[in-house]
């Protein structure tokens, strides 16, 4: 079984304390704008350097604050067998999330609406490897943008009782999210106690934690819910073009906002994110699937572990516009990085496409197959003396033919993995069938895992309350506005 012990080491002991060095010397010389009055007087209160709006961080203080971040913890939805520990290499596969189009072969691209997103819900609570949700799988498009994020939350805790991450976003939205999980999963003091749902949290790169993020970062913390802080690195824009340069740049930006998590509330959840990748400088868009993002998402694993925190890195990332030989090769080295990383948590592990803006059906099946063999991968070479099969051997001898072997029937269903999307048959074959190709097969293949979709029900007393909180801040929401 491969373990984070396992995973390639990109980075020496003496780069890695290179680059903690300089991370924290950015910290302490550069600084970094923090633009929320809360956060400022926060930092300044715990004794580090506040001019204007530029923090400079107190070394020993932030290494202090970031080692009472725990090493793992629990997410507990309100279906409590769906319970999902993070950390020590847990592996917590997610769909895609925040895309603003939507699409699929019968329907096209389109923009996002509620409806897509209850079926891609419904899509990822029906696959077994994806263990947690995703609020935003796609954005809800046609409704009002400052409560959609309430409707998308509701979408999964309606049909959906796996973990997931909120939509996140903005303070109020968290608060609302927080709400909402306490009503699902048996209260606030239940989910302050075990987390009941996470956040992810991205600095302004770089160097920059801004109004909306910091309110949300706090109001997370508070709550005792998880915080995912993600750096978002393009490397040559909001980055230097090196990698070693960047890395500097993200360990200072995770671990000031873990810092400041644990300020404001000791023991709170915190990862490490990862999400680094270059800059394509002909078109000015992110180039996933790249050697540049490989190195990044594997050198991160390395820098989360050395701080003790769980790691959020990978994912299906790809570039290309459509289901093609592009996107598979993009996202194939960005999920062999995932998988070699011995990442915890992997948002975007499947329907990523077109650099993150279309949630597509058909690449979710597709990167749920490739998933499903990395993991397959991941078990590693068995050496029973069943699967080592010297008895069989002594019994074939040389010139054996193994296909009409009793050991090959016996066991071929589960040592041989057999795809269900990448098919095999020779080219008559293939022509005679219809030539369909591999965008026509993950067609059919989501649609077959949709259709084994299950609803869990939900406690209609729950469910109205939920309700009720929605219309009632929907309310309160629209007369703030105005």
């Amino acid at each position: 079984m491969f373990t984070p012990d396992d995973a390639p080491k990109v980075l020496t002991e003496e780069q890695l304390d290179t680059i903690h060095e300089q991370a924290l010397t950015i910290l302490e010389d550069v600084g970094m704008d923090i633009l929320w009055d809360p956060a400022l007087e926060l930092l300044g209160a715990e004794g580090n350097k506040v001019e204007g709006t530029r923090v400079r961080f107190d070394r020993a203080w932030l290494m202090e604050m970031v080692a009472k971040a725990p090493t793992t913890f629990s997410v507990r939805p309100r279906n409590p067998e769906n319970e999902i520990m993070v950390g020590d290499g847990s592996l917590v596969l997610l769909p895609v999330g925040g895309s603003p189009f939507v699409s699929d072969l019968d329907r096209g691209r389109r923009s996002g609406t509620i409806a897509d997103h209850d079926e891609l819900i419904k899509l990822a609570h029906a696959t077994d490897i994806i263990t947690c949700l995703q609020s935003a799988t796609v954005e809800a498009q046609d409704l009002p943008v400052m409560t959609r994020h309430m409707d998308m939350d509701y979408s999964i805790l309606r049909n959906s009782d796996k973990a997931y991450v909120a939509y996140g976003g903005t303070g109020y939205k968290v608060r609302d999210s927080i709400e909402m999980a306490a009503i699902a999963c048996g209260g606030r003091a239940a989910i302050e106690e075990i987390p009941g749902t996470m956040v992810v949290i991205n600095p302004i790169s770089p160097l920059v934690w801004d109004e909306r993020m910091s309110d949300a970062l706090i109001a997370t913390a508070e709550a005792n819910q998880g915080l995912i802080v993600t750096p978002f690195l393009l490397a040559g824009a909001t980055a230097p073009v090196s990698i070693s340069g960047s890395l500097s740049i993200q360990v200072a930006e995770a671990l000031s906002g873990t810092a400041i998590a644990q300020a404001v509330r000791p023991g709170t959840p915190c990862m490490y994110g990862s999400f680094f990748t270059p800059l394509d400088m002909r078109t000015g868009a992110p180039a996933f699937g790249l050697p540049q993002g490989v190195l990044g998402t594997l050198a991160g694993a390395q820098l989360s572990r050395r701080y003790g925190l769980p790691y959020r890195g990978g994912g299906a990332l790809a570039s290309g516009n459509a289901v093609d030989g592009q996107a598979a090769s993009e996202s194939a080295n960005s999920l062999w990085a995932t998988f070699l990383a011995a990442s915890d948590f992997v948002l975007h592990a499947a329907g990523w496409l077109e650099g993150g803006l279309t949630a597509s059906f058909e690449k979710f099946a597709l990167d749920v197959e490739m998933c499903r063999e990395f993991l397959k991968t991941k078990e590693g070479i068995g050496f029973t003396d069943e699967e080592l099969a010297l008895d069989e051997i002594e019994h074939m001898g040389p010139a054996g033919m193994y296909l009409e072997s009793a050991h090959t029937m016996g066991h071929f269903r589960e040592w041989l993995y057999m795809s269900p999307l990448f098919t095999t048959p020779d080219f008559n074959t293939w022509q005679a069938m219809g030539e369909e190709g591999l965008d026509r097969r993950a067609n059919a293949m989501w649609k077959q895992i949709l259709e084994s979709y299950e609803d869990p029900g939900i406690d209609d007393a729950v469910d109205e309350e939920l309700r009720e909180f929605i219309a009632k801040r929907k309310e309160e929401t629209v007369d703030d506005d105005e």
